[in-house]
């Protein structure tokens, strides 16, 4: 089984004119008309996902609201994502958007979403400016625990006009010590804070990395991408290694079809050859496709 585990979904006229601004800038950024990454359909990427072969998705909405100005709500916004997992049930899986600053009507929403709408998580995105360790959000993620709820967390590099100092790795370690239960995905694997991505993954059982985007360091950097997989391959395991993309965000620089057939023929740059770093193995693509996903998730 291949599973995407970080994928998001809009619909374009939903859009607001910041959140446009912010998925061109990205497109900018790498050089590409960003009309290709502004079609963010599950009709799209369901498509995609039968092309590359990818059995399943994790579809995340986005509680944007603290830093962005948008159409539609952070709970309308849910409403969305459960919509469109429940059109395509056997492929999508959802997580929800939602801000843990807004406090008791973040646990109500929280409980909404795993118990009425059938969600599998919620996803955090702290370069909206809010720092996940803080004791204030602790009664949250009592809530998130009791529901047996997945948390996944940006942490890494954003898109402009957000906030970098918010999303080291480092602020996940606390909160996965204090809430052993919670299963916590770290999204991107800390980049640039990848050392300390992979220490957070190492010492706690319940942390673990994903590799979405890293299609364009995979494409004109490919060293630097080895070279990190390899680290957290012999630090944290393998097992602690999970596919996403950041769909549709990358795929004029690398199509799901490519990112998957990259992986699944992965191999060593020479230099890292002759350090005797050991190759992956078959068995070990395919936990990083998807075996690893599914246990994650409950599949």
């Amino acid at each position: 089984m291949i599973i995407d585990g970080h994928c998001h979904v809009w619909d374009e006229e939903s859009l607001s004119k910041e959140l446009r601004e912010v998925i061109v800038s990205i497109a900018k950024q790498h050089d590409f008309d960003p009309n290709l990454i502004l079609n963010g359909t599950p009709e799209r990427l369901v498509e995609e996902m039968d092309e590359a072969g990818i059995d399943k998705a994790v579809i995340v909405a986005l509680d944007y609201q603290y830093l962005f100005r948008g159409k539609v709500s952070y709970r309308e916004y849910n409403d969305m994502v459960a919509e469109m997992f429940n059109e395509y049930p056997d492929r999508l899986i959802g997580f929800a958007g939602i801000d843990p600053r807004r406090g008791k009507e973040a646990i109500q929403e929280l409980e909404r979403c795993i118990e009425e709408l059938g969600f599998r998580g919620v996803k955090l995105w702290p370069l909206t400016g809010f720092y996940p360790d803080d004791m204030k959000y602790y009664p949250f993620y009592e809530r998130v625990e009791e529901l047996g709820a997945v948390i996944f967390c940006h942490t890494g590099e954003g898109p402009p006009r957000t906030y970098l100092k918010y999303c080291r790795p480092v602020y996940i370690d606390k909160i996965a010590i204090d809430f052993p239960k919670i299963k916590f995905i770290m999204a991107h694997m800390g980049k640039p804070w990848t050392d300390e991505a992979i220490s957070v993954a190492t010492k706690n059982p319940n942390v673990y990395l994903d590799i979405s985007a890293w299609e364009p360091t995979f494409k004109m950097v490919p060293f630097a991408f080895f070279q990190t997989l390899v680290q957290a391959k012999l630090s944290c395991g393998i097992e602690k290694i999970l596919f996403g993309t950041d769909w549709p965000l990358f795929t004029p620089i690398l199509s799901l079809k490519k990112w998957v057939r990259g992986i699944k023929k992965m191999k060593l740059p020479p230099p890292l050859q002759l350090m005797g770093l050991p190759e992956f193995t078959d068995e070990e693509k395919n936990k990083i496709l998807g075996e690893n996903a599914a246990k994650v998730l409950g599949l």
